[in-house]
């Protein structure tokens, strides 16, 4: 299987891609003028050169223009089990009640154990929810609302893009 990488351009990347793009195909363009323009049998190859630098830049903004007006779609993220969240990012056990939910690690929604959540770096919060259509339990990175049953807090925080589902079964 081969091996690749996947790059992720935020809107300043994609505007510098479209200024250097537009850079490129105006001198691939000066320099197929400069030597389309010019009598000199000896600038044939200084013609060729330019033409194929010219055509090649011209390919490339082509193929790069494609990609990002139609972009694949993303790959979902490998699912994370219940166990590997717990190594990775290490619940802290919940210390205002003494025989909390969910092996002692779960806050409730209110009162002394949410404001416990609320002073929580907001990386470190855990969202425990029921799903709307029966499908089990889910924890969900971040503080959320609907369908919670509680919140566990984390030594490590949650630092990826958008959302984190961990499916509890």
């Amino acid at each position: 299987m081969d091996d690749f990488i996947m790059i992720t351009l935020t809107d300043i990347h994609m505007q510098r891609l479209h200024a250097e793009g537009a850079r490129l195909s105006e001198d691939a363009d000066r320099r197929l003028a400069t030597a389309e323009d010019t009598d000199d049998s000896d600038d044939w190859d200084a013609w060729k050169e330019a033409d194929g630098i010219a055509s090649g830049f011209k390919l490339a903004l082509q193929e790069v223009a494609r990609e990002v007006a139609n972009p694949e779609p993303t790959p979902p993220a490998p699912a994370l089990s219940y166990d590997d969240w717990l190594a990775a990012y290490r619940p802290v056990r919940n210390t205002i009640r003494k025989y909390a939910p969910f092996d002692g690690l779960m806050f409730e929604t209110f009162g002394p154990e949410l404001d416990a959540v609320s002073a929580a770096d907001p990386a470190c919060i855990w969202t425990l929810v029921s799903s709307d259509d029966d499908d089990g339990l889910y924890l969900l990175s971040g503080c959320h609302f609907v369908n919670r049953m509680g919140y566990l807090v984390t030594e490590r925080p949650w630092a990826g893009d958008g959302q984190l589902e961990i499916r509890l079964d």
